[in-house]
């Protein structure tokens, strides 16, 4: 089959199973977040529409005129701004680990490592290092939304809606933001079990090359 050239064989390894999960993964990290923070915010009146004010998260909504218009709508802005730097963190976060691993798919499909083994070893130091770094990085991501959360202008964005019956805009995680953090969780965990699979792809290949008529 198409797994049996030689250039494609690597796919069928271990170390490249893991990698194209920590892709899957990342995939997942960049759509959540792009998902919960995609939408710009506000609360937009739009005369034309015989006063209607349509929510740019999808739907078409009566009920608030006036005063309480101009309020929710910025009340949104404010509450997607206070948002914004850990929405485009994360973001950028998923697009890293996206291109991160899927280079490291790439060189090992091209066997890179078996000519320079050395390879293997930053490779396991990269990955360690990220699994390192996402424990911190999770940290301050839920810690930054949870301030978000608490904050004066969420509470008061929430008992807005709720005065005219709406409801979904309570002052706690989304899906999508939970999402993000377990797919962060089990990527760093993901990272550590790549590191140790370099760690014995270089032992491998050291052996190999020591027995090169065998090949």
């Amino acid at each position: 089959g198409l797994l049996d050239c030689q250039c494609c064989r690597y796919l069928r390894t271990a170390r490249a199973c893991c990698q194209m999960v920590e892709v899957l993964l990342a995939v997942l990290i960049l759509v959540c977040s792009s998902v919960s923070y995609g939408p710009t915010g506000g609360y937009t009146g739009l005369p034309s529409l015989g006063g209607i004010y349509y929510y740019q998260y999808g739907g078409a909504y009566s009920g608030f005129s006036g005063a309480d218009g101009e309020k929710a709508q910025q009340l949104d802005q404010h509450f997607y701004l206070q948002k914004l730097p850990v929405a485009r963190a994360a973001m950028a976060t998923g697009g890293f680990l996206l291109v991160f691993s899927s280079v490291r798919i790439l060189v090992g499909v091209l066997r890179l490592p078996w000519r320079f083994p050395a390879w293997l070893l930053l490779e396991c130091v990269l990955d360690i290092v990220i699994a390192v770094g996402m424990v911190p990085a999770l940290y301050y991501f839920f810690h930054f939304l949870l301030g978000v959360y608490n904050s004066s202008v969420c509470k008061e964005r929430e008992q807005l809606y709720q005065s005219k019956g709406y409801q979904g805009f309570r002052c706690s995680l989304h899906g999508a933001e939970i999402a993000a953090g377990l797919s962060g969780c089990i990527a760093a965990m993901t990272y550590l079990l790549s590191a140790g699979l370099a760690v014995t792809g270089y032992r491998t290949v050291a052996k190999l090359k020591q027995k090169p008529v065998q090949l």
